[in-house]
């Protein structure tokens, strides 16, 4: 054993071994950068990446920089984020990605290309940790294939470029160094490995603090795998010894305990203070709630991909990769039969990789809820990042390099078999290329304003607050956020409308940090004294803020219900200062950090000094810790890695190949069709192709890739579908899913849920037309849904107003504002459905065989002839017939309705009845009763009946036209201002019609102009009388006045149009003619130009 020379003299002697430490290793890491220019290629760009978080973490950085302009280097307040009122944003989330792309962009750099430098060191770095890392168990080129597959590992590349994490893609690059430095720390004593492991902990909290507690079962694993295999060791070797595993084992505890103890400084604030923030809205939305986000196998074992450049949102899997998972079995399977000191490691790293992908999947839920801190995470696919680095440190085993020790010990015997390059080369070529379907992420410009002002800008026109997802770190106080206000808040902070009339405001300083305002109240006219009042401040209250009022400390309280400071001001002259600063609890967690960097110093200072860079140490496992071991020991030249070498560029020319999409990793298929085409465009009848609805996938459940029609009724649903725009579109335009049963009734929840493994396009009005989009919805099934079978309508509507386009065929035939796709046969959930559904009014009442639960009223104001929607909540052991009944003031039975509430199982079952009350309801009102076999009635909500004024008496009309429709509505006559019209002029239209028959059905009014071919130029459809008079409400005989305005294009030629009408129900059959005609012709309109 040889003792080296202090750490810290003489200087030279450290500096020397550092450079031959990097003499050896530079041409490895250069060798490892060039074989990850494929993959930082989205990143050459002044673009931006499309992912999820990706402007997110542009906004940290500026709010950083915006810090490092005024001077402060470290901060846990984001004064300008929230609307300028302050966000604690820092205190949270791990700052440091932020700090460096701030630091980029301060030497010159835009902030797209700092961001993208920040992600692209991120990558780098994580193949440089990993292969210095793997390289003592694997060799030099064993940790090459360890450091390809890490930086191409799916997931890897879904966090950098579609998850779009910075944070997290420079936290994958320490870990490694975490474990190296435990390691040589526990079997050395090398000073360097407890500075590695403890600096590299802390730089991890304070990148991505989630990622170092998803890390932290390998890293107490690692710790106790080298205590326990030292002591297998020691009793192979002799019987002395044997406590020496529990030595080591507190050698590791030591460098994580100090990890721990040194980033507490920003970990115990982020933990402990959650109560003093809104923490709860990071999981108040469906997205964010764990048991939503358990990957499927199709997902974490995804094989390689083809990228799609027509497709305008390409998303690939969040996925371990069947690929990485099958060269880490294979490295697994050679590692452990070459030799035996390897098998603990192997052992280790298999288990370790087992317990993080049963952690990604359903079938670990029970443990989850068992343990709730598991929850804090949100999503289980989080932990693929560990599960992605040990499956990519065992793909170092897979080379056919010797077990150290087993070659004899001389350089020349040392030189790796020209065998082992070309299967390395095999396994790299192809981890590489079999994952290049992650690296096509979209890009996308960069927000115009990249300045404070542009992220409040931005913050109000996403509805985001402080870059986070669900505003969650919103201090407690804070009930709504107010409107960003003029001149932003952070050169406003005083809110001067809380000042006394007589205020003078002497001197203000407004500083990210700090507020100083001089002001003076002068003597009221009413007392000739100054009176003292509360001031408020444009700052969210939070702990760390404090208040001094002419040097005093001053109780800080917080305004309802904006949760800004308030305080009280004396009377007179007052200097007020408001600053951010520490907390007792903050303060003990930096003493707790600074204590344990003083231990750790004191233990590089008294203890055993090791050198990491000596040839000898102590050897208690002379096979896995002698670094004179002849794999160590020889170091290839450059030149032994040509092969390599060739391959990076093959590599790289290869990958500039795919980009122009020439090879089958990267191709167009939009013209190659869609598992179920669908024929059919979008529009208005003016024009009817602007959007193509190419087709869909066929239909699957969330939890299974069934192609059937068959679901469980508590299974969602899912639903792809594929898009073009034929043309740019101005408006945005929502998809709209619906179940319907044979009454047309829904059973199916009104919103759509997005599926969570793919991300839907951005808007419309960003469509496009040489692309594709696809869409895919989670569809739910409303709670209580029963068994049988339902019609899956479409809808495309304008997001605004509601508007739906019109579907049209191939012949260009309007097939109605809905289309429908399909019959679903639904069946009973797979868990009963529970009584804890929502329901208006809760009733429990029952005969022994059925009980009425509850039951939903969708109004309570009708008029006669009005569809009433009751739903009705029930349980029963056997089908049972009761009746629903109107009843009037007096308690007389107005209406009945039959009710069969069936045997469907157990649970609760909704029954939804949509009722068509009798045209001649008197006014007054009505009460609901359900009434059983037995007799037992049930009352409940009151129904109030309005009848509209009936015209029983033809009004006067201009021109008479007396055409009756299928015996139900006869349309008496018209009235129109003119019948010459210039184009973009409005035509005014009045109609009269007259109820034949009650009607059970609401149809709507079409009104057409039509030019000589047929064509409709413009129209307008609705319910008669402006929306208010549906058909179900006419009583025969009355008259009912139906207005109608239409625009006339402007670019609408000269020349004679017809006027049409009719009327028409909403899947497009229309009310005939005796003659069969399905509408009505109305006048011969002349159309001038302007």
């Amino acid at each position: 054993m040889i003792r080296d020379r202090h750490l810290l003299t003489p200087r030279f002697s450290i500096f020397s071994h550092l450079w031959a430490v990097m003499r050896k290793s530079g041409p490895i890491l250069f060798l490892i950068t060039l074989l990850a220019i494929p993959l930082l290629q989205p990143l050459f760009s002044r673009q931006l990446t499309c992912g999820f978080d990706t402007t997110f973490h542009l906004w940290r950085s500026v709010q950083a920089g915006e810090l490092l302009n005024a001077g402060i280097l470290s901060s846990r307040w984001a004064p300008q984020m929230a609307h300028g009122y302050g966000y604690p944003l820092f205190l949270f989330q791990s700052p440091l990605t932020a700090w460096g792309t701030a630091v980029f962009h301060q030497f010159g750099l835009s902030w797209p290309v700092a961001l993208n430098i920040m992600y692209g060191l991120g990558i780098v770095a994580s193949g440089w940790t990993m292969w210095w890392l793997a390289r003592p168990f694997w060799g030099d080129l064993g940790g090459v294939v360890a450091a390809v597959a890490y930086l191409y590992a799916p997931f890897h590349a879904y966090v950098a470029f579609y998850r779009a994490s910075l944070s997290e893609t420079v936290a994958w690059s320490l870990p490694p160094l975490v474990l190296w430095g435990i390691y040589r720390w526990q079997k050395d004593r090398s000073r360097w490995g407890l500075i590695t492991a403890v600096f590299s902990f802390i730089l991890l909290i304070y990148t991505h603090d989630v990622t170092a507690y998803a890390f932290m079962p390998l890293f107490v694993g690692w710790i106790v795998l080298w205590g326990v295999g030292s002591r297998v060791t020691d009793r192979k070797q002799s019987d002395a010894g044997t406590g020496r595993s529990w030595i080591i084992m507190r050698r590791g505890a030591v460098a994580l305990l100090l990890g721990m103890g040194g980033s507490a400084f920003f970990w115990l604030p982020a933990i402990a203070e959650r109560s003093a923030i809104q923490f709860s809205r990071a999981n108040s939305a469906w997205p964010f709630l764990y048991f939503n986000n358990f990957l499927p196998l199709d997902q974490l074992l995804a094989l390689p991909r083809s990228a799609d450049p027509s497709l305008l949102n390409d998303w690939p899997p969040r996925a371990l990769g069947g690929l990485l998972l099958a060269v880490a079995l294979a490295g697994a399977w050679l590692a452990w039969r070459r030799a035996d000191w390897v098998r603990w490691l192997v052992g280790f790293l298999l288990l370790g990789l087992g317990g993080y992908l049963f952690l990604t999947v359903s079938l670990s839920e029970s443990l989850w809820t068992a343990v709730p801190q598991l929850a804090a995470f949100q999503f289980p696919w989080r932990f693929l990042a560990p599960a992605s680095f040990l499956a990519a440190f065992l793909c170092g085993g897979i080379t056919n390099q010797p077990p150290r020790g087993s070659v004899p010990d001389d350089l020349r015997g040392n030189k790796p078999p020209g065998g082992f390059r070309w299967t390395t080369i095999l396994v790299v070529g192809l981890l590489v290329v079999g994952h290049w379907g992650w690296l096509f992420p979209n890009l996308c410009d960069a927000p115009d304003d990249l300045t404070v002002n542009g992220m409040v800008g931005w913050e109000v026109a996403t509805q985001t607050l402080g870059s986070t997802a669900s505003g969650e770190l919103l201090p407690r106080d804070v009930e709504i956020v107010p409107d960003p206000i003029n001149p932003p808040a952070w050169e406003a902070r005083l809110d001067t409308t809380t000042l006394p009339a007589s205020t003078n405001i002497l001197t203000t300083s407004y500083k990210p940090l700090a507020t100083t305002i001089e002001l003076e109240t002068a003597a009221s006219a009413s007392s000739g004294q100054a009176v003292p009042f509360q001031a408020t401040l444009h700052i969210f209250n939070f702990p760390g803020w404090r208040v001094t009022v002419n040097g005093e400390p001053v109780a800080i309280t917080s305004s309802d219900p904006e949760g800004w400071i308030t305080f009280p001001v004396g009377n007179g002259r007052s200097v007020i200062k408001a600053t951010f600063g520490k907390t007792p609890l903050r303060l003990a967690a930096d003493g707790l950090s600074l204590l344990s960097l003083l231990l750790l110093f004191g233990i590089i200072w008294k203890g055993d000094r090791y050198s990491v860079f000596g040839n000898q140490y102590s050897v208690f496992d002379n096979q896995i810790t002698d670094h004179r071991s002849p794999i160590t020991v020889y170091r290839p030249l450059t030149t032994d890695y040509w092969l390599l070498l060739t391959l990076s560029v093959l590599l790289l020319g290869g990958k500039l190949l795919v980009d122009q999409e020439r090879t089958p990793l990267r191709q167009s298929r939009l013209q190659d069709g869609v598992a179920q085409p669908l024929a059919v465009t979008l529009g208005t009848p003016g024009n009817t192709a602007q959007v193509r609805l190419l087709g869909m996938d066929e239909w699957e459940t969330a939890t299974a890739a069934s192609s059937g029609q068959a679901v469980s009724a508590d299974d969602p649903l899912v639903l792809t579908l594929y898009w073009q725009a034929n043309q740019p579109l101005d408006k945005n335009y929502k998809v709209g899913l619906t179940v319907l049963d044979e009454n047309g009734i829904r059973w199916s929840e009104k919103g759509l849920r997005d599926y969570r493994w793919l991300r839907n396009p951005p808007p419309t009005t960003a469509w496009p037309t040489d692309q594709y989009a696809r869409t895919s919805f989670f569809v739910d099934m409303l709670p209580g849904t029963p068994p049988g079978s339902y019609r899956l309508m479409l809808s495309f509507f304008e997001e605004e107003t509601l508007v739906p386009l019109t579907f049209y065929d191939a012949a260009g035939q309007p097939l109605g504002p809905q289309l429908p796709l399909g019959t679903v046969t639904i069946q009973p959930p797979e868990q009963p459905w529970p009584t804890t559904q929502p329901m208006q009014h809760r009733l429990t009442v029952g005969d022994g065989q059925a009980t009425l639960l509850g039951s939903n009223v969708d109004r309570t104001e009708v008029a006669p002839g009005d569809p009433v929607l009751i739903t009705l909540f029930w349980q029963t052991s056997q089908t049972a017939d009761a009746t629903l009944s109107l009843l009037d003031a007096a308690g007389e039975q107005v209406v009945n309705w039959p009710v069969t509430l069936s045997d469907y199982g157990a649970g609760v079952w909704r029954s939804q009845l949509l009722l068509q009350l009798p045209v001649t309801l008197a006014n007054g009102r009505y009460q609901w009763q359900l009434t059983f076999p037995n007799g037992q009635a049930i009352r409940w909500s009151e129904l109030t009946v309005l009848a509209p004024e009936r015209l029983l008496t033809m009004p006067e009309v201009e021109t008479a036209v007396n055409i009756t429709l299928s015996e139900q509505a006869s349309l008496v006559g018209l009235s129109l201002d003119k019948i010459t019209f210039a184009a973009g002029e409005t035509l005014n239209l009045q109609m009269v019609w007259q109820a034949v028959a009650e009607m059970d059905e609401s149809y709507r009014v079409f009104v057409h102009l039509l030019a000589a071919d047929g064509s409709i130029v413009v129209q307008s459809d609705g319910l008669p009388a402006e929306w208010t008079r549906p058909t179900t409400g006419w009583l025969p005989g009355e008259f009912i006045r139906d207005n109608h305005t239409l625009t006339l294009p402007l670019t609408l030629p000269a020349g004679q149009y017809q006027l049409t009408t009719g009327l028409y129900l909403p899947n497009a059959s229309r009310l005939q003619q005796e003659n069969g005609r399905d509408n009505i012709s109305l006048t011969t309109l002349t159309v001038t130009n302007p």
